[in-house]
């Protein structure tokens, strides 16, 4: 029997989110063909304990540049003192850069001393990341995973196109992502491979049985939104919804599950729009698939999103689901007023579709049917990755 090979995937931390959880899931699948170690950069999350026990575990301690600047003032090493003042000088001025991180991130070795086959950024448009594989992770191979678009300046694309032309392969969770990516990025279309989330469905299947606190109470249009509470993933609109809702006569609740950056600008809208009876933010919970089962719409406001996670979760637990165009991978996963409806990213928007379901019981009992004839899980996925690695 021949050696397995020797896999790398690196990630920030293990806390709770769409693309953690399916790295996770990615790393499961993985270990049945290869030898996976996860690099973390910090040993910190509400996901570690669903680490499998056959993943190796390595936390990547960058030294502080505080204590790398000391030691070269001490050992008198000029030339890299020079270098330390202009990395540091760039920070303070706001003028920092990719190539600027570089230079930090080249101060240090290798992450440790395995020679992996392969090895992978599993956030792919993190700068930190993609530079730790880069110069840190002694590799055969080199692979960036791509989860969401890019908004960022022509400056820095073209900072980070130079980085990744060095890469093997990069993947793409779905063709829209992987679209917009070359929209901006000169690269080669035939190292771009789509690969479709893998999901456990029965993982969340026998989760969503599990009670959930509070308990949603049937008197109300009860509807939920799972997610990182930020700027891009929408949540500043529920508020406003929700009073349009109320206004319209229909008695709703919102439970939003998930915590984030974004969480008091949430709270002060929930204020002003007079909804805190009726906008519940739960939080962050390891378990939401019993929230989803509850539930008698599904909402996705992003006004980013590269594939979502919780659209495939919620559809596989027999959900109707609003999301929203600027969602790009959404097309991969909805088809518009079949199983569900895709929306401008905006109140008004929001509104009709949900509207329309609450009054419209017959239709919202078809997408409910509909969407459970698709395939959420990306079963066979996998063998893409394994053709790639054995080239």
């Amino acid at each position: 029997m021949s050696e397995q090979k020797k896999v790398a995937i690196l990630l920030p931390w293990l806390k709770m989110g769409g693309t953690n959880k399916i790295a996770l899931h990615f790393m499961r699948e993985l270990s049945q063909y290869c030898d996976v170690t996860l690099i973390l950069s910090e040993h910190t999350g509400e996901l570690l304990s669903q680490l499998p026990e056959n993943i190796h575990l390595v936390v990547d301690t960058m030294r502080p540049f505080r204590e790398i600047f000391k030691e070269d003032l001490r050992k008198l090493r000029i030339g890299k003192m020079v270098r330390d003042v202009v990395y540091y000088g760039r920070i303070k001025t706001k003028k920092d850069s990719v190539d600027n991180y570089r230079y930090l991130v080249q101060r240090h070795g290798y992450i440790c001393d395995t020679e992996f086959d392969c090895a992978i950024s599993y956030h792919g448009q993190s700068p930190e990341r993609l530079l730790n594989l880069l110069y840190r992770t002694n590799a055969k191979k080199k692979i960036a995973w791509i989860h969401g678009e890019f908004s960022n300046s022509v400056e820095h694309y073209r900072r980070m196109n130079v980085y990744y032309e060095r890469l093997d392969h990069l993947f793409f969770v779905s063709n829209h992502t992987m679209n917009s990516f070359l929209d901006k990025f000169m690269m080669d279309r035939s190292k771009c491979t789509v690969y479709y989330n893998p999901i456990d469905k029965q993982e969340i299947l026998s989760k969503a049985i599990l009670p959930c606190e509070p308990t949603f109470e049937s008197e109300f249009i009860n509807l939920l939104t799972v997610g990182r509470v930020s700027r891009e993933k929408g949540q500043d609109m529920i508020p406003a919804v929700t009073r349009n809702l109320l206004n319209a006569g229909h008695n709703v609740r919102w439970y939003v599950v998930g915590d984030g950056d974004a969480r008091a600008k949430v709270e002060a809208l929930i204020c002003e729009h007079r909804v805190e009876r009726n906008v519940i933010l739960l939080g962050t919970r390891t378990n939401p698939y019993s929230y989803m089962k509850a539930c008698d719409v599904y909402v996705q406001p992003s006004y980013t999103e590269g594939y979502s996670t919780t659209i495939c979760e919620a559809g596989m637990l027999g959900k109707a689901i609003v999301g929203t165009k600027p969602s790009g991978g959404i097309y991969d996963q909805i088809t518009d007023g079949e199983d569900g409806f895709i929306v401008d990213a905006t109140v008004d928007s929001l509104t009709d579709g949900i509207l329309t379901l609450i009054e419209n019981r017959s239709l919202r009992r078809q997408f409910e049917s509909n969407i459970q004839t698709k395939n959420f899980e990306g079963k066979g996925e996998i063998q893409k990755f394994l053709v790639l690695l054995n080239e």
